[in-house]
């Protein structure tokens, strides 16, 4: 969060290094940081990131922060808030930081704002992004709607259990199904089918005596006509 005493921390204006009092300085970094979030919010789907936002602001103008963004980004993205006007959404939905979450800086600009803390910030600043691209000009897709940044939206997608597959249906089955679907009727289970027995072996046939047409015994001789 915040520093609780911004004035412990230096800042100085170039060149000259002629120093600024912090509160001050944040003043005019809030100026140019809102312009800047100004020209983000005229982009459909664009983010800065706070190192970013930082960065541009000092560019900008031309006063340094003798101390890391974290300890004084909550503040500046404060003050851009309080600067608003009553119609304008929250300029600040648009600063993230590197991991594309909107992080404590983000619930400090709903406080500033008179608003309740959300179930999920990261959701409720992609609703106030929404309405930044529609306010300020943004060419917005047909059918678009308040979306996750990119990044937190594939984290979250990473942690949801993978559904286990399941095994295709054979064509036959797919088939039946098909028909039932149709008819409004169950499916009715294929029978089982016997398995089907070993054919027995064929019994030589008995040779005939080619004269009285009897049966020949083992030896080959008709016991009739011999």
């Amino acid at each position: 969060m915040h520093s609780d005493d911004d004035t412990t921390l230096p800042a100085w204006r170039e060149p000259g290094e002629l120093p600024v009092p912090f509160a001050d300085a944040i003043e005019e970094w809030a100026v140019a940081a809102r312009a800047v979030l100004i020209e983000t919010a005229r982009v459909y789907g664009a983010l800065i990131t706070q190192a970013e936002l930082a960065s541009k602001v000092q560019s900008d103008t031309g006063i340094r922060a003798g101390g890391p963004v974290r300890l004084w980004i909550d503040e500046l993205l404060a003050a851009v808030t309080r600067s608003r006007t009553a119609d304008e959404p929250l300029l600040a939905s648009l600063c993230v930081r590197l991991d594309q979450s909107v992080g404590d800086a983000y619930l400090r600009v709903l406080e500033i704002a008179g608003r309740p803390k959300p179930d999920d910030e990261d959701m409720d600043a992609a609703t106030a992004r929404f309405a930044c691209y529609e306010f300020f000009g943004a060419t917005i897709p047909a059918f678009a709607r308040p979306t996750l940044a990119p990044r937190v939206a594939e984290r979250r997608a990473a942690r949801r259990p993978a559904r286990p597959a399941k095994a295709p249906k054979s064509p036959k089955a797919a088939k039946s199904t098909a028909k039932s679907a149709a008819s409004g009727a169950p499916a009715k289970p294929k029978p089982k089918t016997k398995p089907k027995a070993a054919p027995k072996p064929e019994e030589p046939k008995p040779k005939l005596c080619p004269n009285c047409f009897t049966v020949l015994s083992t030896s080959g001789e008709c016991g009739f006509c011999y």
